[in-house]
């Protein structure tokens, strides 16, 4: 992860995406993804997914490839200096069109800019499946284990206009659903909260469709969610630490209205 401090003010990682390149004298730029990042203008937040009111709008569909060199207007496929990216293909699981995101000492981030207020669109929804879970003696609970099979990346912006971001990750061996992971990529600013939603090698080789409330989940770090707007969305797999190997599917991420709306 990535943190940008500017005057004593800390900016959440996605921000990173248009700050990294300024003069070191004003930003004090903190890189624990390994790496710098590819290019410095973190992409174009155009074409921007807004939700249409109706109960379940799609952030993410795979039911036709999506090109990626150049990616379409709207996306940013984020890569790093000292390490590949990772292989994205479009294939069908055992009958459900996804993206296959394969990783072998390699690491990127695939974003989507959206804005959605969690007021009204809670749950996030999306199907995985993990083919290939990470073999590694490093701890997943260290900076220097930090790598997941899988991972989403969510941006978040608070009534008040302050950013904010987490993770939601595939476990490797400590970490069981329900779990919280935070790390500390730097002396400057709060750790970096990571929500397990699944996991462990009984969970691989099928499919798993999961729902997770980003109002709760918000809270749970930052207190009132009332008026917050999810930005960013990011599928995002990494080997890039431990030097291993990795194979997951992602297909149909999602935000839903919920019961009470």
């Amino acid at each position: 992860m990535v943190s940008v401090l500017r005057l004593g003010a800390v900016v959440s990682p996605f921000m990173i995406l248009k700050y990294h390149c300024v003069q070191p004298a004003i930003y004090v730029v903190v890189l624990a993804l390994g790496a710098a990042t590819t290019a410095c203008d973190g992409g174009n937040r155009v074409n921007v997914l807004v939700p249409d009111g109706t109960p379940s709008f799609s952030l993410m569909q795979f039911d036709r490839p999506l090109p990626i060199d150049p990616v379409p207007a709207g996306w940013y496929h984020r890569t790093f200096f000292r390490h590949p990216p990772m292989d994205i293909s479009f294939v069908t699981k055992e009958g459900q069109p996804a993206i296959r995101l394969a990783t072998n000492d390699s690491a990127s981030m695939l974003f989507r800019y959206v804005e959605v207020p969690l007021d009204d669109y809670p749950l996030l929804s999306w199907s995985w499946y993990i083919e290939q879970a990470i073999e590694s003696e490093l701890d997943e609970m260290t900076v220097e284990g930090d790598d997941h099979p899988a991972r989403i990346f969510l941006s978040f912006e608070s009534a008040e206009g302050e950013p904010h971001a987490m993770e939601i990750i595939w476990g490797n061996r400590r970490l069981q659903s329900g779990d919280w992971k935070y790390l500390q990529f730097s002396r400057f600013g709060p750790p970096f909260p990571h929500y397990v939603a699944n996991g462990g090698e009984e969970n691989v080789g099928r499919w798993h469709q999961q729902s997770v409330d980003m109002r709760a989940l918000y809270g749970e770090q930052w207190g009132d969610a009332e008026g917050t707007r999810l930005m960013a969305v990011a599928l995002f797999c990494d080997t890039d630490e431990t030097g291993a190997e990795s194979i997951a599917y992602f297909s149909h991420v999602r935000v839903e209205r919920g019961e009470d709306k």
